[in-house]
């Protein structure tokens, strides 16, 4: 190619490159939830938080939706404000703290108005996701 100015050739432009992709952090977290007792219109569950990080947790605040309307009825081992399908559960004082490794576990009776009682399957871990 030649410069339009000069008879001297020119560099053609290099191709863009492609950025790379982002990439979401790995979940520091993970979340078991499991029916552990049915009857007509209830349920009893059990949850498990683990710190799969590098540093310790102090103080923990676990939020899910349930998808089939189920609401809970009373809960051990934290406190919970649930807003129709969303519910937030927050450690109790001697359980706040998750060490690398470790877990915190909390139970709940669940209501459920008709057949469904699917789990929930999205968290969040002090407002950052949490793997199930």
């Amino acid at each position: 190619m030649l410069s339009p100015d000069s008879s001297e050739p020119t560099a053609a432009a290099p191709p863009p490159t492609a950025s790379p992709a982002p990439t979401r952090p790995a979940a520091t977290c993970s979340v078991s939830y499991r029916v552990v007792g049915t009857w007509e219109q209830g349920f009893q569950a059990t949850v498990r938080i683990t710190n799969l990080g590098d540093g310790a947790i102090d103080g923990w605040t676990l939020g899910f939706e349930f998808p089939d309307g189920q609401a809970i009825v009373q809960l051990w081992n934290g406190s919970q404000v649930q807003s129709g399908p969303s519910v937030t559960v927050t450690s109790a004082d001697w359980n706040r703290a998750i060490p690398p490794a470790g877990s915190a576990e909390f139970g709940f009776l669940g209501r459920q108005d008709g057949g469904a009682n699917s789990a929930p399957s999205r968290f969040t871990l002090n407002g950052a996701p949490c793997g199930s």
